[in-house]
């Protein structure tokens, strides 16, 4: 077959609209790329909003790693929102299931008053918990949203500097789930080291 009849062939002809169809599939991908890329900034910005409830912007607060680090947890990040002058804990709760070794991450919106930069930074409690990850913990679903609810109904208590038991009967602020004590050992150690870095690196001691 010479040239000229392989042009003229039905085989060059399926040949040459398989490859436009494969070149117009390629600019269409690059212009559907364009118009619907999420930026990772916008990705989290996106992330921040289905925790905090709205849209908000947010700042990066740099903690050493001896900031982050307690015994019944760690501080995975902190945010200062701007809009409202609160504080948002992604946080990492010790203690849970699997021989102790079990954790839960959760997202904590710390209520509190005045700035870091004055001095008078001051909590006055918590506005929302959010359930974020696990690790080795088989019980969640027993984990309701009334649970982390809990968390955000004794401000008062929590303004004056108390924290979170996971003790059956153990008082105003227990907060255990019935068959799953160990998991919620770890969600409040999570919520407690929350607090715990607010008062001790945040605002300097104040409850």
């Amino acid at each position: 077959m010479t040239a000229k009849q392989f042009f003229k062939s039905n085989a060059f002809k399926s040949l040459a609209v398989l490859i436009a169809i494969v070149l117009a599939a390629g600019v269409l991908l690059a212009i559907c790329n364009d118009i619907f890329h999420v930026s990772d900034e916008e990705r989290f910005a996106r992330s921040i909003a289905k925790i905090y409830g709205t849209q908000v912007t947010t700042e990066e607060v740099e903690l050493t790693e001896e900031e982050k680090s307690y015994n019944t947890g760690r501080v995975d990040a902190v945010y200062l929102v701007a809009d409202d002058g609160n504080y948002l804990f992604k946080t990492t709760g010790f203690g849970g299931y699997s021989g102790g070794s079990g954790e839960v991450t959760l997202w904590t919106v710390i209520l509190c008053e005045g700035t870091r930069e004055a001095g008078d930074l001051r909590l006055t409690g918590i506005r929302k918990v959010v359930y974020e990850s696990n690790e080795g913990q088989t019980l969640m679903s027993n984990f309701t949203n009334e649970y982390y609810a809990f968390f955000t109904e004794h401000n008062e208590a929590i303004a004056a500097g108390e924290s979170f038991t996971a003790i059956k009967d153990g008082g105003e602020l227990d907060n255990v789930s019935a068959g799953a004590s160990q998991t919620s050992n770890a969600i409040v150690n999570a919520v407690n080291t929350a607090l715990a870095c607010f008062r001790g690196v945040l605002s300097g001691g104040q409850a």
